[in-house]
């Protein structure tokens, strides 16, 4: 897929909880020139959190402005994540940006039982209530299976790799923003 040639790009991390989106996000910022990160799980704390269609609005709203006013301060690169849930959030987000922008979505996969471990090890903790409710919603394969998306999709498997090796692998597959000249 040939992008436009303005400069504003973003790098959306989907996957499902546990799959490791915050800890990437944060992991790239370094690794990425002239750069800003939005974790939408630090700027959509509520209570109660429905994680309703509405509250998904709200949260793409947010996002959407803060990755606008990134862009407007100078910082070409955007890194974003922990707020679609399948292709349909990304095209209501999409929406809210312009066209022109570049967009690459990294998914992280991850197998089921190395997933449950991390989400019992890492430091965000979550009650089993949490767990079970979000394992509920079936795992969405739209977002990589979308035939007309204005995005270049990375799939990345997480299952074994450290997050020195994920951050490889991401940077290896987009070369417009890593491997500049």
């Amino acid at each position: 897929m040939a992008f436009p040639a303005r400069e504003d790009r973003l790098v959306l991390v989907s996957g499902q909880e546990g799959a490791g989106k915050s800890t990437i996000i944060r992991a790239l910022l370094s690794h990425t020139p002239n750069s800003a990160r939005i974790d939408a799980e630090d700027i959509g704390q509520a209570n109660p959190c429905p994680m309703d269609d509405e509250f998904f609005d709200l949260l793409r709203g947010n996002v959407a402005g803060l990755v606008e006013r990134s862009w407007a301060a100078g910082y070409v690169n955007v890194i974003a994540g922990s707020f679609l849930r399948d292709y349909h959030d990304y095209l209501a987000f999409r929406q809210l940006l312009p066209r022109s922008t570049a967009v690459f979505l990294v998914e992280l996969l991850v197998d089921r039982d190395v997933r449950d471990h991390r989400r019992l090890t890492r430091a965000k903790q979550t009650t089993q209530r949490w767990r079970d409710r979000i394992d509920l919603i079936p795992q969405d394969r739209t977002i990589r299976e979308a035939t007309d998306a204005d995005y270049r999709y990375v799939g990345v498997d997480t299952t074994s790799m450290s997050i020195a090796e994920t951050v490889h692998s991401i940077t290896e597959a987009i070369p417009e923003i890593y491997h500049q000249q």
